[in-house]
Parts: C-alpha cells; structure tokens; sequence
C-alpha cells in the first residue's frame, strides 16, 4: 500500500484592494468597509457680462461620490472576538507516524542447526543452518522498509559473558533508517560459515522483560511492538540462570507471562517459530496469544521454514503495525493566527469529521493536539489505499 501524504492547505480567502478595513457582522462572515466617495466637483465661474448685459451663472458644485460596498470575506474563524480579517492562511506538509518494531532474535547456539534435518549431523550446519537461511529475509525486508517503519535490533542472549545474558539495551536503537545498521549488527553475529555466533541458552523470558524495558524509555510518539523471532522452547528460568544447568533448564512456563506484561505495558509482541517442532508448539502458541498479536488458525504463532515465509510473515507485522496516525503539529504560525484546535480534515478531497467516540472519524492522539488518527472505514481506506492522500486545513484566525 502506497503511504498516505498528509498536506496542510491554507484557506484561500478573497481582499478587498486597498487594505483591511472590514468590520465584524457575525460568527465567521466579515464585510468590507464602504468605499470612500469621489469629491465633489468645485463650482464654474460666471461668464463675462456683454455690453450692457449680464453675467452668466457659474455651474453648480459637483456633488459627493457615493462609497462602494466591499466584497464579503468568509473566513472560518470560529472566533467572534477579533475585527482584523486579513491574517493569512499558512500551509505545512505532515508525516505519516512510523511504527517503533524492535526485533528480538534468538542467537542460541540451536541456530546453528540445519533448516532441514536429514538423516546426518544436524549441528553445526554453517550456510545451511536456520540462520544462514533465514536471517537474510530479516535483512532484506527491514532495508526495503526503513522509511515506513522505525527498526531496531536486540539479541539474546545478548554476549558472551553468561549463556542467558540478556540487557535491557538494543544491538541498534529504534530509528529511521536503519537498515544498513541492522545489516551490518546481523553480519557482525555472523560466522564466516554463514552460521551465528551463537550461545547456548534461550532466554525468552529475559529477553521479553529487556525488550519492554528499552521501548518504555523511548520518548517518541510512534506505537511499539516487538518482533521475537525463535527457534525453540525457553531455557534459563531465573532460579538457575548463568551455568549450564541455568541455560539447559525448561523456562516454557515463565515466558507467556512475561509476553503478557510486555502487552500490559504497551508493546504487543509478534511472535515467528522458526522451523519448531513438537513440545515448542505450544510454548510459541502461549506467547503469540498472550502478545495480543496472534495468528488466526493453528498454531497462533507464525511458523516459518524459509526465507520467504519469514519475509511474509514481517510483512503481515508492518501491516497490522502500520497506522493511521499523522503529523500535524505545531501550527503553521506562532502568532495566534492559526490553531491546532481549529482544522478540517480531508480524504482525498472529501470531509473526515471529528469523531471522539473513535468509531468512524478522526480524533486528536493526545492533548498536545500534534497528531490525529483516523478511525472506522475511513483507516481501512487509508490501509487499503482507496484514500491516497489526507489533507489538513489550518483556519485563518483573525487577529
């Protein structure tokens, strides 16, 4: 779907030449002043009297021109207060809010396994390991979407100091434009094999928790959502955490709680299985339902088992994370003449009302009043690209 432009069009509004005299009639509709009369014409001089006759009458003086009405100036002010009319309209552009996705991408040593197990050595498998195969569809979509969507990259663990380490910091912050950056942390993960530098244990329920600790220091306003991408069950429950035993043990019952709180906090988690079999199945499924972001059928996760399906699958996320929330603040000026309280919103040319029942309509995102979503059919029609361009007005506002 093509991204929606948002346009800030000034109100074109007609002057009476020679300045801005009108005068205030009612609610938002303005007259111009009365023209200003001709003078009147100086009286004629009496003729010069003939022999014995006499004079003749001198012209009389010209009367005073009547004063022209001006033409009628609508601006809509909603503001019954102020007699100057000529404020002028401003015009900015707006952006479209980009999604904040950080991607959470399991580097456990299980990675290293072949795609698809044959009958020989399944570890160690190098250029046809889960990674090699897949995490160049990560790479590829992230750099062909970087300007729709803000990336950023965790992994887990996240080093070597500990088989579960996991922080609450990112491999590459949340931004735009971050493909190149994501691509060059992936291959920095990448063995010479084409396999990951990968480490024992699974820390999904660490991960999770440190995924929503960054995101909740953000400050920008785009929504955030989580991306984890696994391959197996969780190890490293928190009574054993750091040794062997800690990255080998069963973590399947902490990690959809964990899921859950990330969705309590904000940040829905999607969730991709990479070619997971048996007892992982409804581990994944617990966690994509808890994420708020389940697939439909079964199982609720998104299983992937090549490149392709992973590329379709993030794709499915850009699409649900995608938004109809726009940029449209500050106002165009800073001197009262416009106002984020008083717009119109266009689709395509034709009326968005306010709606703050967010049913079918638009309606400020917050009290700063810098950005509007759109709700009901009119989103979907933004989703589906049947509205191609929003526009916004900004009322000429007397002064």
């Amino acid at each position: 779907m093509d991204r929606s432009t948002v346009r800030h069009l000034a109100i074109v509004a007609v002057f009476a030449a020679g300045g801005c005299n009108g005068f205030k009639m009612a609610g938002s509709t303005y007259a111009g002043g009365a023209g200003r009369g001709g003078n009147g014409g100086a009286a004629g001089t009496g003729g010069t009297g003939g022999m014995g006759g006499m004079g003749g009458t001198g012209g009389a003086a010209g009367t005073t021109g009547r004063g022209g009405t001006g033409p009628l100036i609508i601006i809509d002010a909603g503001d019954g207060d102020r007699p100057t009319v000529n404020c002028g309209g401003k015009s900015k552009t707006g952006m479209k809010v980009a999604p904040d996705i950080l991607i959470l991408l399991d580097r456990s040593g299980s990675m290293n396994d072949c795609l698809m197990p044959d009958a020989g050595m399944n570890m160690n498998c190098g250029a046809n390991s889960k990674w090699a195969k897949l995490i160049p569809a990560i790479t590829q979509v992230v750099g062909e979407t970087d300007t729709e969507v803000n990336w950023g990259l965790k992994f887990f663990p996240d080093n070597s100091a500990s088989t579960c380490s996991v922080t609450s910091t990112a491999a590459v912050d949340v931004a735009p434009g971050n493909g190149a950056a994501i691509t060059t942390a992936i291959m920095g993960a990448t063995q010479t094999n084409g396999g990951v530098v990968g480490y024992n244990g699974t820390p999904t329920r660490a991960a999770e928790t440190g995924a929503a600790t960054y995101l909740g220091t953000l400050t920008d306003s785009s929504p955030k959502f989580i991306l984890l991408a696994t391959d197996g069950l969780p190890t490293c429950p928190a009574s054993g955490a750091g040794g062997m035993m800690g990255a080998m043990g069963d973590d399947s019952a902490s990690a959809p709680p964990a899921v859950a709180a990330a969705n309590t906090a904000g940040f829905k988690t999607f969730v991709v299985g990479i070619s997971t079999t048996g007892p992982a199945d409804t581990t994944l499924s617990n966690m994509a339902n808890a994420g708020g972001l389940a697939r439909t059928g079964t199982p609720s996760y998104y299983p992937v088992a090549s490149s392709d399906e992973l590329a379709a699958a993030i794709r499915t996320l850009i699409g649900v994370a995608a938004t109809c929330t726009f940029q449209i603040g500050p106002a165009p000026t800073d001197d009262g003449s416009t106002s984020l309280d008083k717009i119109d919103v266009f689709g395509d040319g034709k009326p968005i009302m306010r709606d703050t029942t967010h049913t079918d309509g638009y309606d400020y995102t917050d009290a700063t009043k810098m950005q509007i979503q759109v709700y009901g059919s009119r989103c979907a029609d933004i989703m589906s690209g049947a509205i191609v361009e929003v526009s916004v007005t900004f009322a000429c506002i007397p002064l």
